[in-house]
């Protein structure tokens, strides 16, 4: 699709691989893979629908049987939803938005595509707004070697299998990835004494971290609540 913003979607080769549609997706490739003039036969008939549904009337031969395949991939992807994309276009276009698109394609790829990127430790560490006691006073230390801690868990979440890193964003966003644009309101770290274990507001984006004076309680704790709390699904 953002090629088709780009480019137009006249000019965007599509593969089979795009089609998400398993049993169209399998049809299409009995065409490809079919090597003798019975094989592609049984394959044009279990593609019938597909075939006559995107208005192909050329007799499909060993010789043109890749270019078929992928004109119909084509109309699956792209001709199929044309009307909307046109709608969702024009609306691009009201904006401004399409031409900052077409102008800065690299630059804008990343608000409409999600990057192929793996969360680090890093990524979480720096998204949240950390809330002290005041500077100084006991709080404030015991806080300081809590933080430490919940920098040692991401570290060990990056790594570990037991508990993600997209288990912890879950745990108090409800998103197992981080939006193109942030979050909104920008996530809060807070410090709890009254609870062994964290809490979080997922409508704030605000996690509460338990004060432990032992490393390995606070990540037992922590892996408890974070292992126990899915339930309200996803974002």
């Amino acid at each position: 699709m953002y090629e088709c913003l780009q480019k137009g979607p006249d000019n965007v080769k599509v593969k089979t691989e795009d089609i998400t549609d398993e049993e169209t997706k399998s049809q299409l490739q009995s065409i490809l893979q079919a090597q003798t003039d019975s094989q592609l036969q049984d394959a044009v008939e279990q593609a019938a629908s597909l075939i006559s549904l995107a208005g192909h009337n050329v007799r499909i031969t060993l010789e043109n049987k890749q270019e078929t395949a992928l004109d119909l991939a084509h109309w699956y992807v792209l001709q199929r939803t044309r009307a909307p994309f046109e709608r969702f276009r024009d609306g691009l276009t009201s904006l401004g938005v399409l031409d900052a698109l077409q102008n800065y394609p690299v630059q804008s790829k990343c608000l409409f595509v999600k990057a192929e990127k793996a969360l680090t430790a890093n990524d979480v560490e720096n998204l949240f707004q950390i809330i002290h006691s005041e500077r100084g006073s006991n709080a404030f230390q015991a806080e300081c070697r809590t933080l430490a801690f919940w920098q040692d868990y991401l570290q060990d979440a990056e790594i570990e299998n037991n508990v993600s890193l997209e288990d912890v964003l879950v745990f108090f966003t409800g998103c197992d990835s981080i939006p193109a644009l942030g979050f909104s309101p920008k996530p809060r770290l807070e410090f709890i004494t009254c609870s062994r274990f964290p809490v979080a507001n997922t409508c704030e984006n605000i996690l509460r971290i338990p004060v432990h004076a032992v490393y390995t309680a606070f990540r037992s704790d922590m892996d408890f609540a974070i292992r126990n709390s899915p339930g309200f699904g996803r974002a």
